[in-house]
């Protein structure tokens, strides 16, 4: 048998951690011979089961009644002495709590040698300190538990009936049940996740909505109840969705019940999404466009279907599964559109050197019938004069690049890649947040005052992530109108909030050039991130404010209506700022997708 190397102490054979101290065991084979030996050679079978030679259990002497037990060890080790259970513990094993047991209460296991809470091995024995399996220390432990009549289960003790494991796999994981006498003890797994952080974003919530609505509909089916569920009775399981932490709730009902019981499950279900999405039951007032990408996007968002829910439209677990599920589907997988690019810049009629950039990254992948589109793209627009405001805007974009190529694009042209819009607008934000940083580092190492503003579209299919700071603007280009998506960070932007002047005074203010917010202002920035969706027919238009002073919104969409090709009306819209004064540099990219 194993000697541990640290304490000295002997384990069982099988043993990997030393019972008395935890220290990895380095295990051997003794030779025929060796074992012959020892067998010859050591007595230790007449100690009664302490520990023995012939049978290399390694277990303490418990005597039936006494309360004490005294555990022998090797010759010059002290004894050591345990409590037993009292005959007050449930199965005289488990410590329940004072007072009225009702839905989950704590217990502890004053025997936690017989279940490791870690690995979950049995094969331990009274007077171990550490888990001989894992390591884990054998300590008293607290757990999660329901304690219900044999006769009428109820709660957590109703799992134990459901045979299905997929089923069983959202519903919260039992380490043991144990009967004592009428009741039922159902001791929960701690699995040491943390309750869902609310809210959640539309996909991680809709994943959420399939996997509990498909839990209802089995639950259902076998005529069982789920009940209210609260978000902090879910955790996040690795892959998307959630399990279930407890299910209090949780009941069985008879044919007559039915139909109440499962459209009080189905209202449930939708007050849960609301809280997990933080949706509110408001009136909207849409615009007209905002109304016609509701019809087109809305008509199976998750609004509808809770809605659906609550009027009794949708009464059946199954469709709301089905629903919910295609949704995650639709909003996963972005539509691939062709992206038609056009980009250019120009000094403009007053300045004597360009200090904007811009940047367009276009890529495409067919693969198995199966076509992908993304694209970068970038406009910066420098400040800090001469060999200061060009840099600024040249490192802002780089850093900016760099980034999104690095993590984004190489891994999303992986066949596995998924779309997210959370970890997308994350990921525009730390870009941005990059580039920013390369300004402020090369700023304090030049030791002047470089910056520059910056609007950055990153599409992928349909779906289009814009991230801004500054006076440099996207638009979105849709029914023959622009659509301002960005908005402007600037001192005459804050006056139109505020209602001190108009909205077309921002073209003549003489402050409208101050910019409140801009790469390189400071370490720490907030960038503004948007999310739009685009259909074929439809545009984007990234420009810096040396185009949209000078030609003004109706004026572009105009030009953009008369001219298809998206490089030609990139130069037509430069010429007709030049026109109008051309007071700026002019820098323009233009995107439409078919």
């Amino acid at each position: 048998m194993p000697v541990c190397a640290a304490c000295g102490q002997d384990n069982r054979a099988e043993a990997r951690f030393c019972w008395n101290c935890a220290t990895a065991l380095t295990l051997f084979s003794p030779s025929a011979d060796d074992q012959r030996w020892l067998a010859s050679s050591l007595g230790y079978a007449e100690l009664g089961g302490a520990r023995s030679a012939t049978t290399g259990a390694t277990g303490p002497l418990e005597t039936p009644g006494l309360g004490v037990a005294t555990v022998l060890g090797q010759p010059g080790t002290e004894e050591k002495t345990m409590t037993q259970s009292t005959p007050t513990l449930f199965a005289d094993r488990y410590k329940l709590p004072d007072g009225e047991l009702g839905g989950t209460i704590n217990v502890t296991d004053t025997r936690p040698w017989r279940r490791c809470w870690a690995c979950g091995s049995t094969t331990n024995e009274s007077g171990d300190a550490f888990c001989n399996d894992c390591g884990a220390a054998l300590e008293p432990r607290v757990y999660s538990a329901t304690l219900t009549p044999r006769d009428a289960p109820a709660g957590a003790a109703l799992i134990s009936t459901i045979a299905d494991e997929t089923l069983r796999a959202t519903l919260p994981e039992i380490a043991e049940q144990l009967e004592d006498g009428e009741r039922v003890l159902t001791i929960l797994n701690d699995s040491g996740r943390s309750p869902l952080g609310v809210p959640l974003d539309e996909i991680a919530a809709l994943a959420v909505g399939a996997s509990l609505a498909r839990l209802v509909a089995q639950l259902h089916a076998q005529s069982l109840a789920l009940g209210p569920v609260e978000p902090n009775d879910l955790e996040a399981v690795p892959g998307g969705g959630a399990r279930l932490r407890t299910v209090d709730n949780l009941r069985r009902f008879v044919p007559s019940e039915a139909a109440a019981a499962i459209q009080s499950d189905l209202t449930a279900m939708a007050e849960l999404l609301e809280q997990l999405t933080a949706t509110p039951r408001t009136t909207q007032r849409l615009s007209e466009d905002e109304a016609t990408v509701a019809v087109v996007e809305g008509e199976a968002g998750l609004v509808t279907v809770l809605r659906q829910i609550r009027t009794g439209e949708l009464t059946d677990a199954v469709a709301i599964a089905d629903r919910l599920q295609t949704i995650l589907a639709e909003r996963a997988n972005p539509i691939a559109l062709r992206q038609l690019v056009g980009a250019h810049t120009d000094t403009g009629m007053v300045r004597d050197h360009n200090e904007d950039s811009y940047l367009s990254i276009q890529l495409g992948l067919d693969n198995d019938s199966r076509t992908q589109a993304w694209g970068v793209y970038i406009v910066s627009d420098g400040m800090g004069g001469h060999a200061a405001g060009e840099v600024a805007s040249g490192l802002a974009i780089r850093a900016a690049a760099e980034l999104i190529l690095s993590e984004y694009l190489a891994r999303a042209v992986q066949p596995e890649a998924s779309y997210s819009e959370a970890e997308t607008k994350d990921l525009v934000r730390r870009a941005i947040v990059s580039a920013n940083k390369r300004i402020v580092e090369e700023s304090r190492r030049q030791g002047n005052d470089m910056g520059a503003t910056f609007t950055m579209a990153l599409v992928v299919g349909d779906r289009v992530i814009v991230g801004n700071i500054g006076d440099s603007r996207t638009y979105l280009y849709r029914n023959s109108k622009l659509h301002r998506v960005s908005k402007d960070h600037s001192l005459v932007q804050r006056l139109v909030d505020l209602g001190q002047i108009a909205a077309d005074d921002v073209y003549t203010h003489p402050q409208r050039n101050a910019v409140l917010r801009s790469l390189g202002d400071r370490a720490g920035i907030e960038v503004d991130l948007f999310s739009e969706r685009v259909r074929a027919g439809e545009a984007i238009l990234l420009c810096s404010d040396g185009l949209w002073e000078m030609t003004r919104d109706p004026a572009m969409a105009q030009l953009l209506a008369g001219e298809p090709d998206p490089q030609a009306a990139c130069e037509a819209l430069i010429v007709a700022a030049n026109q109008a004064g051309g007071e700026d540099n002019i820098t323009v990219v233009l995107v439409r997708f078919l």
